[in-house]
């Protein structure tokens, strides 16, 4: 830099050097930001592509079920077997809550228990990777349709079960499979504690080396709720040895808080699972 180039503050104009230069970095700073916002935008994770149809009430008949969750079961057609595809709708609640209050005052008013009849229910239906779920109230209940005649004799799908270790994080359907984006991670960590300490059945969510996505109903041993046990490993990776029940299109881990462990969440690509002996399981 010359004498002519020397710039100070209180001088009314810059030399013709200094502001050269001044231009190239500023031109540089802004190139860089610019590249910076485009690979920022790239490698930002994308939200899941889950629906919940608001404000839209949908008319669903099926058989139902409150085990191991309220279920609508709807009997499709037969296979090559004989053997009938089945489509399982979880139901939950309004707000952060499940669907059993809802499913018993509809047996109080019904006058009987709803298990294993056909009904016609109207809700709010979720969806998202291939699973669907259906929001359930009252007031939109009020009327409702059951069938009192005995449901045709249907040769079903004989459910399957064996032992296995899985990897995932523990999400609430509601939120996870349309209500809310992101619905997982720890930036939702206390909405989805919030909703299934409400009774919305927890899930455990399962990706395998592909990106592909696996659900889990979780359960106790007994086919319980465990949503309380559940609260400190919610949205959190975690590693879990059970009982997988296979009941029609739905998977359901049968567990204890005793065999739930955490882990890194670099772990939670899918590295297999270990069949243990059943024998050794159910002894803990």
């Amino acid at each position: 830099m010359n004498k002519e180039d020397f710039y100070i503050g209180w001088q009314n104009s810059a030399p013709p050097g200094f502001v050269k230069h001044i231009r190239k970095l500023l031109a540089a700073l802004l190139l860089l930001i610019a590249s910076l916002a485009v690979i920022l935008g790239l490698y930002q994770k994308k939200f899941d592509s889950g629906n919940f149809e608001f404000g839209k009430i949908t008319e669903v008949k099926g058989v139902y079920s409150n085990s191991p969750v309220p279920l609508l079961k709807i009997p499709g057609e037969k296979d090559i077997s004989g053997n009938y595809s089945t489509v399982t709708i979880p139901l939950i609640g309004f707000g952060k809550f499940g669907a059993q209050t809802v499913m018993k005052n509809l047996e109080k008013q019904a006058g009987s228990s709803l298990q294993d009849k056909e009904i016609t229910l109207r809700g709010t239906l979720l969806y998202n990777d291939g699973k669907l779920l259906m929001q359930v109230e009252e007031k939109d209940n009020s009327n409702l349709r059951m069938t009192n005649k005995p449901i045709q004799e249907r040769k079903q799908v004989k459910e399957n079960s064996f032992i296995t270790e899985l990897k995932g994080e523990i999400v609430d359907p509601k939120c996870f499979f349309g209500v809310m984006k992101p619905g997982e991670g720890k930036v939702h960590k206390d909405c989805a504690i919030r909703c299934i300490l409400g009774g919305i059945p927890p899930m455990l969510r399962v990706r395998d080396q592909d990106g592909n996505s696996s659900y889990y109903i979780l359960a106790g041993k007994q086919g319980k709720p465990i949503n309380e046990q559940l609260k400190s490993f919610i949205a959190e990776p975690v590693s879990i040895t059970a009982r997988v029940v296979i009941q029609d299109d739905w998977k359901i881990l049968l567990t204890e808080p005793t065999d739930i462990h955490y882990i890194s969440r670099r772990e939670l690509v899918y590295s297999g699972s270990e069949t243990i002996s059943c024998t050794d399981y159910w002894k803990k």
